[in-house]
């Protein structure tokens, strides 16, 4: 809350005794900035510090090797994407499979199970188990609306607004703002009220469906986004491509000098091609057929990965 970090604040002031210090006063200034306090209406995914950087350039360090040169990072560099998507294949196949275990029998945290993946289930359980050791005091209502007061034994109190007639619940808190769940306190203050979680409370990202899921746009922004889709599909398969061609080309120099001088040709031909606003008929059957080649390619490519899962199901022990 703002009045903890305030208070802290010039609680380390007056221990150090920091209080003419212009660094500090400068920085206080910019509090708004980069205390996570005044950040809480803005959705993080519960991501505090620069943890996901860190954790990316922990898993590059594991495939990569600084005195390669760039062909050989691209190589390294699809083999990590390659064992990241057969880990989620993995993680995918076995939330389908079972469900998480259920700390409390209530309906609320068995209608969560059956929505939300492993992970975010178990932050949403413990939520609900933590909630359960605050105390709940009848604040009035206002219109349609209850007010809430939820505190326990520490000097702080979180206050709840709940609307039964369209379910909308605000806490203090702001929990669902900055991670997308549900908090204790709006639970709390709830739990005899809610069944289930309300579907305005269930984020399309952290449910089992997520990877499935398609946005809903307008007619004209889903062309728009096809489009986008489109290019930025036929760029990596021939990037993919490419990185291939220039791996096989560079063990030689007759491979190579034949490589560069067909890139030079193809290059001047391909700038040569007018470009085309609005496709006519010819164009679309011309899309058409360059979709089945990507397709073509995808699949050629998709390959060696399939494989490369079957093998290490095969090798696997047990059920």
């Amino acid at each position: 809350m703002e009045e903890d970090f305030l208070q802290a604040w010039d609680d380390m002031l007056e221990k150090y005794d920091l209080q003419t210090n212009g660094w500090l006063s400068t920085l206080f200034d910019e509090r708004k900035k980069w205390a996570l306090v005044y950040g809480r209406n803005t959705f993080c995914a519960d991501m505090k510090s620069t943890q996901r950087s860190e954790g990316l350039n922990r898993e590059l360090k594991n495939y990569l090797d600084p005195i390669k040169v760039i062909v050989d990072f691209f190589s390294h560099f699809e083999k990590l994407l390659e064992d990241r998507r057969f880990a989620e294949l993995q993680a995918n196949f076995k939330m389908t499979q079972i469900l998480p275990t259920i700390k409390v029998q209530v309906p609320i945290l068995m209608h969560a199970a059956t929505v939300y993946t492993p992970s975010v289930y178990k932050m949403f359980e413990k939520e609900y188990l933590n909630g359960l050791s605050w105390q709940v005091e009848e604040q009035g209502d206002v219109g349609t609306a209850q007010n809430y007061c939820v505190f326990n034994e520490k000097p702080r109190k979180h206050f709840v607004v709940f609307d039964p007639e369209d379910e909308s619940i605000t806490c203090s808190f702001r929990k669902f703002e900055f991670v997308g769940i549900l908090c204790g306190h709006s639970l709390i203050a709830t739990i005899h009220r809610l069944k289930q979680i309300p579907e305005r409370y269930v984020l399309k990202r952290w449910t089992r469906e997520a990877a499935s899921c398609s946005l809903k746009t307008s007619d004209s922004g889903m062309s728009h986004e096809n489009e986008k889709k489109d290019v930025s599909r036929r760029d990596n398969v021939l990037l993919r491509n490419f990185v291939k061609i220039a791996a096989k080309a560079s063990k030689s120099e007759k491979k190579f000098q034949e490589a560069f001088k067909l890139s030079k040709s193809m290059l001047h031909n391909i700038e040569n091609i007018p470009f085309e606003e609005k496709k006519d008929d010819n164009s679309k059957v011309a899309a058409s057929k360059g979709d089945v080649l990507v397709r073509e390619f995808e699949e050629d490519d998709s390959v060696a990965v399939v494989n490369a899962i079957k093998r290490k199901v095969d090798n696997c022990r047990g059920r």
